[in-house]
This record gives C-alpha cells, sequence and structure tokens, in this order.
C-alpha cells in the first residue's frame, strides 16, 4: 500500500524558474505553504526562518538589486549585465519568496543549530508546494553574501539569506535528469551506512 504523503516527498523535484508558467500559490494555498515550515525543527523555538514574498511587480526592482549585490561580491563590474540576465530567466516564476535565518548570537541555541532550523523550514516550503502541485526552486548565488541586500530584509551580519524560493506551475520538463526514483536509489547508495562501533 502506498502513502501519498510518504510519495509526495519521494517525488519531490525542482524546477528552475526559468520552466514556470502561472498560477502561482494562491494566498490560502500560500499560508498552507507557509505554515508548514512553522512545523520545522525548532530548538529553543525561536523560529529562526523568516520569509519575504516578493510579487511580480516588485521584480524588476528585486532582480535589479539582487545583479547588484552578485555583482559587488563577485568583485567585477563587468558581470553586471551576466548577472542580470540570469535572473531575467528566473523572474518568468510568477512568485518569490526570499528565505532567511535571523541568528540570535546571545541565545543558548548555537547559531549553527539556529541555522539548520531555517533550513529545515525553508525545505519544508518546498515539500509543501510540490505537495499542492506546485513547482519550487531554491536558488541563492553570490548575492546572499553581501550586506548591503541582506540589511534591505532588516537581516543583519549574523543573519544569513539562504536563497530565493520560485514558485509556480509547471511549464515544461525543465533540464534532463535523473528520475524521482532513480535519484532516491543513487542517493540512498552514496549517502547511507550502517553504523557499528569500533
Amino acid at each position: 500500500m502506498t502513502n501519498p504523503i510518504i510519495d509526495s516527498l519521494l517525488t519531490r523535484t525542482s524546477l528552475a524558474g526559468a520552466f514556470m508558467k502561472a498560477p502561482a500559490p494562491s494566498d490560502e494555498e500560500l499560508q498552507q505553504i507557509l505554515g508548514a515550515a512553522q512545523r520545522a525543527m525548532d530548538h529553543g523555538r525561536l523560529r529562526p526562518w523568516r520569509f519575504f514574498i516578493v510579487r511580480p511587480e516588485h521584480y524588476e526592482v528585486f532582480f535589479d538589486r539582487l545583479a547588484e549585490a552578485a555583482t559587488r561580491v563577485q568583485g567585477d563590474p563587468a558581470r553586471y549585465t551576466q548577472n542580470r540576465e540570469k535572473y531575467r530567466l528566473t523572474a518568468r516564476a510568477p512568485l518569490v519568496v526570499v528565505a532567511a535565518a535571523h541568528i540570535d548570537p546571545a541565545h543558548k541555541v548555537a547559531p549553527i543549530e539556529q541555522a539548520f532550523a531555517a533550513a529545515g523550514a525553508t525545505q519544508l516550503v518546498l515539500n509543501a508546494a510540490h505537495a499542492l502541485g506546485y513547482a519550487a526552486f531554491l536558488f541563492s548565488g553570490a548575492g546572499v553574501f553581501d550586506a548591503q541586500f541582506k540589511a534591505g530584509f532588516g537581516l543583519e551580519s549574523q543573519d544569513h539569506l539562504i536563497g530565493f524560493i520560485c514558485l509556480g506551475t509547471a511549464g515544461g520538463p525543465g533540464k534532463p535528469g535523473p528520475t524521482a526514483a532513480d535519484a532516491v536509489k543513487t542517493g540512498l547508495e552514496s549517502t547511507v551506512r550502517q553504523w557499528a562501533p569500533t
């Protein structure tokens, strides 16, 4: 007997924003998707994750600033045009959610644990979107390390931008790759070992 929840987890895949089309999740569905993130592992109940919803009417400014951020980090002004053209493909996604980790360095929960919790919450967003029938894709790049760009979200130096989640409907098969079943099989073979004391 198959379990639909496990089936959803085992078949989740990434589809780049360049291969997405409308519709995006409705506001009600987005609440469910981001609500799933609230059930992430969370030592200390800090909720260190932060999500910022970017609507298409703000894409031009958002992706310009992201391209500028990536270019600053790369230290080569000539790369701005290349960065901006790359993000124009991503802008085909009908919705973008910025995922971040808000770190409290004074808390007894180690900063790395807080970052792990935020990463776990981000994965739950991807899983929940897939469970509702939407395509989801997380991308990052050099811009996530730019202090000025981070500050635009109210983030401080100890905080992290995890990446940018594209959400929408699949508009094509995307780039060729292994099937979900093959990816799971290969992953299990290469990442799982039985431990025994020596």
